[in-house]
């Protein structure tokens, strides 16, 4: 009984075989002929067009301004509100406010300090008037809840502007 399994087993196989007897160069063009693809055609192209350079000033617009002209050339300016740049400068006028965190404080009534953490992990403290950032930052006051800053900024003819900033006492599970 075996082998009757085996002979019809081998018969099928060899009726298999037979079954397309077209070659294989034919059986390639008739499925690429049948095949079809559907491509949605694409978007028309943007076409950019750029406006002409039209120089209105003397000052070509590609390089940096440099202030220090502006400071020298205006004398009249110069009565004008100065900070003193000649101050020793203290170490967190190195960072931008941007980078520094407050932690806490310590203290309290007339003399409270601020624990400052640097982008270094470096904790400092700080009280009114010390200075902070990059922009000469004066401490006016320092409060559980934050520091308040006035910064001074170059107006660029040679003037400062005042401008007040907040430095905010950091949660305890935000991000130092």
């Amino acid at each position: 009984m075996h082998r009757y399994g085996v002979i019809m087993l081998a018969g099928a196989v060899l009726l298999g075989c037979q079954a397309n007897e077209e070659p294989m160069p034919e059986i390639i063009a008739n499925v690429h002929d049948e095949a079809s693809a559907r491509v949605e055609p694409l978007d028309e192209q943007y076409e950019f067009v750029a406006d002409e350079f039209v120089m209105t000033s003397s000052r070509v617009p590609f390089l940096r301004p440099r202030p220090e002209l502006a400071e020298n050339s205006n004398e009249e300016n110069k009565n004008c509100w100065q900070p003193n740049l000649n101050r020793k400068w203290m170490e967190l006028e190195r960072y931008p406010l941007e980078q520094l965190r407050m932690k806490g404080t310590l203290g309290g009534g007339e003399q409270c300090w601020a624990l400052i953490y640097t982008p270094e992990g470096k904790l400092l403290k700080i009280h009114e008037g010390h200075y902070i950032g990059l922009n000469r930052g004066k401490v006016l006051r320092v409060s559980p809840k934050g520091i308040e800053i006035e910064e001074v900024l170059p107006d660029g003819t040679g003037c400062w502007l005042k401008r007040a900033v907040t430095l905010s006492l950091m949660s305890s599970d935000s991000a130092v």
